[in-house]
């Protein structure tokens, strides 16, 4: 620009210079030559302009200036070519960076959803491998009952079968005993009626017992079965609660608590620049004013947002910050602080 400018500006002043020339060297051939002798006239000196070279030299300096201008108007015109390139620029490179966030937002979208299908499969087979289970050991409960009651009738059958074989005999005897005398068959009958009795009473309460035990096993197998309904609906809910740790955490610990894999650097300190950082992206209102909440979240190595955790404390706190993290989408790079915890528990007091 600078060059194109120049090579006018020599070409103005060099063609000034020889108008003024030429202006020079025409007034002196036109001088009048001083007469010879002396006399008392004066001499008039008078200077000639060629019209037709003023309106030339006229002509170039307005063609100059037009020229001028139109560079004027170049340069900027391509001041502000240049200016509408770079903002273009901008708004590509901008646009790729959101592309490329979408893109890794979606992946990790498609791999929490692989993950929560993988965890529903694995849980349904535990709990069909469970109930086949359960089901197993109800039959084997069942068919050992029914083999424990057929036992039982069959004792109380054989013992039956003795009582009366034994009443039989008694009876018997009792007839031989007839032909003793009258006192002696009063004494052996009440002696007889009285161990009946007694033996009546034996066995209600060996009934009796027999019945306690029943019931009292019958409970205790009731209990099992609550127990086991119990534990398996505690293993269930274990994992369901192991499916959301992955998106709470994958490693153990939680910042400013337990340590994680290759921790250090100042974590706290990490945690309350994202903290400020989530805040200022925060769309808030009067009512959050004094309240707070803890927000749990896993990002990459670089700050990449990698999944979103449990939030506890105020709800309107817990959304917006969540809301706020899925714009972000990028926290500030954790390796410029040192910090090499990913799994951070982010406190937010508004």
């Amino acid at each position: 620009m600078k060059r194109r400018m120049s090579i006018p500006l020599l070409v103005s002043i060099i063609g000034h210079a020889l108008l003024i020339l030429l202006f020079i060297l025409k007034w002196n051939l036109d001088k009048p030559k001083r007469p010879g002798g002396g006399g008392g006239g004066s001499v008039v000196h008078a200077v000639v302009i060629d019209q037709l070279q003023f309106k030339q030299h006229a002509e170039f300096v307005k063609q100059q200036k037009e020229q001028k201008v139109e560079e004027e108007q170049a340069r900027k015109q391509e001041v502000v070519e240049a200016r509408q390139q770079k903002e273009q620029e901008t708004i590509r490179l901008r646009k790729e960076q959101e592309q490329k966030k979408l893109q890794k937002e979606v992946a990790r979208k498609k791999e929490i959803e692989r993950q929560r299908i993988e965890n529903e499969k694995k849980i349904a087979l535990e709990k069909k491998k469970k109930e086949e289970q359960k089901k197993k050991e109800d039959e084997k409960a069942r068919q050992e009952e029914e083999d424990r009651k057929r036992k039982e009738q069959q004792k109380l059958d054989e013992q039956k079968k003795l009582e009366e074989k034994k009443k039989l005999e008694e009876q018997k005897k009792l007839e031989e005993k007839k032909k003793l005398d009258e006192q002696k068959k009063l004494e052996e009958k009440k002696k007889l009626d009285e161990k009946k009795k007694a033996d009546e009473l034996k066995k209600k309460e060996a009934e009796k017992k027999k019945a306690e035990q029943v019931a009292k096993q019958k409970a205790e197998q009731k209990k099992q079965a609550e127990a086991a309904k119990k534990k398996n609906l505690q293993d269930a809910k274990k994992l369901e609660e192991d499916l959301f740790s992955d998106l709470d955490s994958d490693t153990p610990g939680t910042a400013g608590q337990q340590a994680g894999p290759g921790g250090g650097g100042d974590t706290a300190g990490y945690a309350d620049i994202v903290a400020a950082t989530v805040q200022r992206n925060m769309f808030t209102d009067p009512n959050m004013k004094g309240k707070t909440a803890s927000l749990k979240v896993k990002i990459a190595p670089d700050g990449l947002i990698i999944s979103i955790g449990s939030c506890e404390g105020d709800q309107a706190i817990c959304s917006a910050a969540i809301a706020a993290m899925n714009r972000i989408g990028t926290l500030p790079n954790p390796q410029q602080y040192k910090v090499t915890e990913y799994n951070l528990a982010i406190l937010l007091q508004l």
